[in-house]
């Protein structure tokens, strides 16, 4: 397995949302996979490594805010066989994203569009709720789940064990 990140160049600036891939041999694994307004470089920067959407089996979400999992409805309509784990607080708002969209509104307002672009449902049959401790292959590899409560309710943590990396 390898390990890369995309720098999704979040409004041009750099450093501010990347994406954690990790290609393993059974495909490809996103970690948090940004907004959909971002979609343009990552798909830039997977076209740079050879690779696209296409290779996706697998988006892991530490949590739901926009800025980490507002993509991953777009994704899975241009590829729907990918599987999205996710907490199970968080699991209900990425089937049906209408409250984590008014509330997020609330806050953005107007900005909404521009600075996240459309967060769309991600069908039910291909999300799997996580509770935390469980063990699930991603690409081939095994991912230890952790559930990590604090920034919010709904966040898990991720540790590939065979290289030591923890995706928080």
């Amino acid at each position: 397995m390898t390990t890369d990140y995309i720098d999704l160049q979040f409004r041009g600036s750099p450093r501010v949302i990347a994406t954690a891939l990790l290609n393993g041999p059974d495909g490809l694994t996103l970690i948090d996979p940004g907004p959909t307004s971002c979609l343009p470089a990552l798909e830039a920067g997977l076209r740079d490594r050879g690779l696209s959407l296409r290779d996706v089996r697998t988006l892991l979400l530490t949590h739901i805010h926009l800025d980490h999992a507002g993509a991953a409805g777009t994704i899975v309509e241009r590829v729907p066989a990918i599987r999205v784990y996710v907490h199970e607080r968080g699991a209900p708002h990425m089937i049906d994203p209408a409250r984590l969209l008014a509330s997020a509104t609330r806050l953005y307002g107007e900005e909404m569009d521009t600075l996240w672009g459309a967060f769309l449902p991600v069908p039910a049959s291909q999300v799997t709720a996580l509770a935390g401790g469980e063990r699930i292959d991603a690409g081939g590899t095994s991912i230890r789940v952790a559930y990590t409560p604090g920034h919010a309710k709904h966040h898990v943590s991720y540790l590939h064990e065979g290289s030591g990396t923890g995706y928080v």
